[in-house]
C-alpha cells in the first residue's frame, strides 16, 4: 500500500503485471522477501535451453488446433507448470489459476514468452560479447580498471544501450515504465529506499535489470572454459565460472581448471615465472624432507614473490635480450641464496 503513490490497492492487478522493487545492490519481486542480485535472471536466461518447454507448448497448440478434448487438458497443465518454472516467471507465478481462460489466449501468451527468451538470448549474448571482448571486467594486478560504461563506449556500442532491441529492430523500443518509490523493510534495523517498477513483458524486465546492473558492476560474463554465462559481481575478477568443468575427471570447477591453465601458461611463456617456480619447488621439497622449517619457508615465499614481481616489471620494460637475460640471472641468484 502506498500513500504518495497511486497503487493504494492492487488486488485486481493482473498476475503477469509484475512489481519489482529495485534497491542499491539487489531487487525484490512482488512480496517475496528474497533479494536477487542484478543480472541474476538475465544470466539464467542466457544459459536457458528453451527447446524442452517449446516442445511442451507445441503439444498444447496441436491439441487446441485439433480440438482434442482428451489431450488438451493435460497438455494445458503441463504448459502452465512449465511456464511457472521458467527463469523470471518462477519468481512470481505461483498461483496458476491466474492463467486459465480455456487455452487459446494462454497458449498465445506462452508462445510470446518463448519468442522473448530466444530474442534475449540472441541479442544480449551479442551485446555483452561485443561490449567486453577487449577488456577484463574488473581490475587485476597490473591492470588499469576500466568502468563497464567506458568499455561499452570504447567498443562503439553506446548507441545500442538506449533500446531494448539493442540496435536490431527499430520497432522495439525501450520499456515505458513508471517509477514510484517505497521504503522497504529488510529487517527490524535496516530499511532501504527502493524504486518500484511494474513490468508486463519479459523483455522490459531484462533490459532494466541489465542496465541497472551495469551501473552497479553486476554483469553476465561468459566462462572462458565451458562457455556458459555466470554473473560477474562488483569487485570480482574471474574469467571462469565456479560450475563443474566439462570432462574434468577430478571434479574440478572451471575456475580451478582455468587457474591451473593460466598458471601453466605463465610458467611456460615467461622466464621469470619459470625461475620462480623452480625455486619454489626446491624449497617446498625441503619442508617435506624436514631440512627447512615451515616458518622459514613462508618467509622465503613472501620475499620470493616480491623479488619475482620486481623482476617481472623490469623484464617487461627491458629493450634487449641481453637485458632480459641479466634480469633473469640476477633473480635466479637471489632466489637460491639459502
Amino acid at each position: 500500500m502506498g500513500v504518495l503513490g497511486k497503487d493504494l490497492f492492487d488486488i485486481d492487478r493482473p498476475r503477469t503485471h509484475v512489481k519489482v522493487q529495485f534497491g542499491q545492490n539487489a531487487y525484490w519481486v512482488e512480496h517475496d522477501p528474497t533479494p536477487h542480485p542484478y543480472g541474476e535472471v538475465l544470466t539464467e536466461l542466457l544459459n536457458y535451453d528453451v527447446a524442452p518447454y517449446e516442445h511442451t507448448l507445441c503439444v498444447l497448440e496441436q491439441a487446441i488446433e485439433e480440438k482434442d478434448d482428451q489431450t488438451a487438458p493435460q497438455a494445458f497443465m503441463d504448459a502452465i507448470k512449465g511456464l511457472s518454472s521458467l527463469p523470471y516467471f518462477r519468481l512470481f507465478l505461483s498461483d496458476l489459476r491466474q492463467l486459465n481462460d480455456g487455452g487459446e489466449k494462454d497458449a498465445a501468451y506462452m508462445r510470446e514468452q518463448v519468442s522473448a527468451i530466444c530474442f534475449i538470448r540472441e541479442r544480449y549474448s551479442w551485446f555483452l560479447t561485443e561490449a567486453f571482448q577487449r577488456r577484463a571486467f574488473e581490475k587485476k594486478k597490473g591492470q588499469r580498471k576500466v568502468p563497464l560504461a567506458q568499455q561499452i563506449y570504447e567498443n562503439c556500442l553506446d548507441a545500442f544501450v538506449s533500446g531494448v532491441s539493442l540496435g536490431k529492430s527499430p520497432d522495439v523500443d525501450a520499456p515505458q515504465v513508471n517509477i514510484q518509490y517505497a521504503v522497504l523493510e529488510i529487517n527490524e534495523e535496516h530499511h532501504e529506499l527502493v524504486e518500484k517498477l511494474y513490468f508486463d513483458r519479459l523483455e522490459d524486465f531484462a533490459y532494466v535489470e541489465l542496465m541497472r546492473g551495469l551501473q552497479r558492476g553486476f554483469v553476465p560474463k561468459r566462462c572462458a572454459n565451458c562457455g556458459r554465462w555466470f554473473l560477474q559481481t562488483p569487485g570480482a575478477s574471474y574469467n571462469y565460472c565456479d560450475q563443474p568443468a566439462p570432462n574434468s575427471e577430478e571434479g574440478k570447477t572451471c575456475r580451478e581448471v582455468g587457474s591451473s591453465k593460466s598458471f601453466r601458461a605463465k610458467v611456460l611463456n615467461n622466464e621469470i615465472w619459470a625461475i620462480h617456480q623452480r625455486a619454489y619447488k626446491k624449497y617446498f621439497a625441503r619442508t617435506k624432507k624436514g631440512t627447512m622449517t615451515k616458518p622459514d619457508f613462508l618467509t622465503w615465499e613472501m620475499e620470493s614473490e616480491r623479488l619475482r614481481d620486481e623482476a617481472l616489471s623490469e623484464y617487461n620494460r627491458a629493450k634487449t635480450e641481453d637485458e632480459k637475460a641479466a634480469i633473469a640471472e640476477r633473480l635466479r641468484e637471489e632466489l637460491n641464496r639459502q
